[in-house]
């Protein structure tokens, strides 16, 4: 379960030992705490719109050249919240269109980037 700007989304778990596998091919740094969740569709809409702002679609531009539609988007990855109890959360869309592994890798690099 994970909050998003107060609405709770129940999700599947990606496995932790497949995010530290991903870590390790990007950074040499301790594995920070991250959370990632594979969520329904529509759960994963409501979650990238509510949490969509400004620096996103920078980050878009400057990544893809142009902004992204919520449909097209496989994955995103914030900041988590106190009570999450952990310092990212992954996001990821239940129908992606990239592999899951492609998808760990890219957020992930998100955060070893400290894009975030």
């Amino acid at each position: 379960m994970v909050s998003v700007g107060g609405f709770k989304m129940k999700g599947t778990r990606i496995p932790k030992k497949k995010l530290i596998t991903a870590w390790k091919t990007l950074s040499h740094k301790p594995f920070p705490k991250v959370k990632a969740l594979k969520l329904n569709d529509d759960d994963f809409n409501q979650a990238l719109e509510h949490r969509h702002c400004i620096e996103d679609d920078f980050r878009e531009i400057e990544e893809w050249g142009r902004t992204l539609s919520t449909k097209g988007t496989d994955a995103c990855v914030f900041n988590g919240e106190e009570n999450d109890k952990a310092d990212f959360i992954i996001l990821v869309r239940e129908n992606h269109y990239h592999t899951i592994d492609e998808i760990i890798l890219h957020e992930l690099s998100h955060i070893a980037r400290g894009d975030l």
